[in-house]
């Protein structure tokens, strides 16, 4: 049941995938017909690139998706030590005023 309102969630929000998939290969053939016969304007050149660009991102995004639908959240407590060491080592504890050491964030 939950797959289904996710998948109805999904085309709501998204759209369909599939046929915007298409859309987009539909119009990089378009324009690569077209830079095969003549060179294509700046703009042109420009779209496809966007458009491969936006073609990529999806994919990646949706291989993403179902790799963490299939093992879940990576999120392990090893993750989250790391993580806060580095953010406890990253802290500025303080600042130099005037010569003088100061933590307290009124004087900073």
């Amino acid at each position: 049941m939950l797959k289904g309102d996710l998948k109805e969630w999904n085309i709501s929000v998204f759209g369909n995938l599939e046929d915007n998939r298409r859309k987009i290969m539909k119009e990089i053939e378009k324009l690569d017909t077209k830079d095969a016969n003549c060179d294509l304007l700046e703009g042109e050149n420009m779209r496809r690139l966007e458009l491969l660009s936006q073609q990529l991102e999806s994919l990646n995004r949706q291989k993403a998706r179902s790799i963490w639908f299939k093992y879940g959240d990576a999120n392990t407590k090893y993750y989250h030590s790391l993580t806060r060491w580095r953010r406890l080592r990253n802290e500025i504890k303080g600042v130099e005023v005037d010569n003088q050491w100061c933590e307290e964030p009124g004087t900073v």
